[in-house]
């Protein structure tokens, strides 16, 4: 799940290389958002723990099978990437997602010294925010990808994103483009992303009462 997360933290990073001007940080969401966040946040948490328990549990089974929609404010876009170095240009992110994970593989990367976890193809549809939130949609990116996790002494060791596919405006394209040449380079997206996982699998699968016990 946070992969997918962090595939959408790409096409982000990648069009704030558009030059767009520099974004002014609100003292507070509105309303409408923070409601909006919530639901999310509700909706995907049998999902959350669906995923937390493949992991903690190995076993087989079948495959863990859910949605997801999660936003992001623009504010925190970039800083939960590259800290901020670049420029976000636009507003908020919307994503949509099924997740797919097989449940005897992520128990057994886990608890291995080393493994690799493939989660297989996952789409996500995305939509992009005017920076004036009055403006609406600025445009819409569907995205393909083939993620891996690499897995050594029970943490997350590295991200692989695979091949990556869009579908949509040029600019879309041509972000994601951008965003996988800035990640050959600095490996910051990857790097975020490992980050990230280890963060869900210790830290926030434990906040639901799932304990990991991770080999090593």
């Amino acid at each position: 799940m946070l992969l997918v997360y962090r595939t959408v933290a790409a096409v982000a990073v990648a069009m704030s290389l558009s030059g767009a001007g520099v974004v002014s940080v609100m003292a507070a969401e509105d309303a409408a958002l923070e409601k909006r966040l919530a639901e999310e946040k509700e909706a995907r948490r049998a999902c959350k723990v669906a995923i937390c328990k493949a992991f903690a549990e190995p076993g087989s089974g079948a495959p863990v099978a859910c949605s997801f929609t999660k936003t992001w404010r623009r504010t925190e876009i970039l800083a939960r990437i590259v800290g901020g170095s670049y420029i976000w240009g636009y507003g908020h992110v919307q994503c949509k997602a099924d997740v797919k994970l097989d449940r005897e593989g992520a128990g057994k990367a886990l608890h291995d010294g080393q493994a690799k976890l493939a989660l297989g193809k996952h789409d996500l549809n995305c939509s992009v925010e005017n920076k004036d939130a009055a403006k609406g949609e600025a445009f819409k990116v569907r995205v393909s990808l083939s993620p891996a996790l690499s897995f050594k002494s029970g943490n997350v060791s590295a991200v692989d994103f695979g091949s990556i596919e869009t579908e949509g405006s040029k600019i879309a394209s041509a972000a994601i483009t951008s965003a996988m040449a800035l990640e050959q380079v600095s490996g910051a997206i990857s790097g975020a992303a490992t980050r990230e996982m280890n963060e869900f699998l210790f830290e926030k699968c434990p906040a639901d009462g799932i304990k990991l016990q991770p080999s090593g």
